[in-house]
């Protein structure tokens, strides 16, 4: 079930749910979507807003279609999108300098570390 979000069009909100998934695992690369019926059931709207949700994720690269058969997830994210690698790797180097920092003033305070 998706929740509301104001300012967002009703097929909007089905697109930016289905990315949280994509983004967060729970739909993984080479997935195939539920049907547009199951979509539209799923988020409780339309079938027409169902469709037009993975249009839209389609032409932004979240999805492949394939006609006749169905949706499946792309196995890239689109450009643009923070890959989960990169941020992985932002992360790191945040507590590496962090931790450096952290070591600089324990040592100028004179507070000694267990190695020492």
């Amino acid at each position: 079930m998706m929740s509301e979000e104001p300012g967002l069009a009703r097929y909007e909100q089905v697109a930016e749910s289905i990315r949280r998934a994509i983004r967060s695992g729970k739909l993984k690369p080479g997935e195939q979507l539920p049907s547009s019926r199951e979509l539209a059931k799923e988020h409780d709207v339309a079938m027409n807003t169902a469709q037009r949700a993975v249009s839209t994720l389609r032409d932004e690269g979240w999805l492949v279609v394939r006609p006749t058969v169905g949706a499946f997830v792309n196995s890239t994210i689109p450009e643009g999108s923070p890959d989960l690698r990169e941020t992985v790797a932002s992360l790191q180097e945040t507590v590496t300098e962090l931790q450096r920092r952290l070591a600089d003033v324990e040592s100028a305070i004179g507070v000694r570390t267990p190695a020492e």
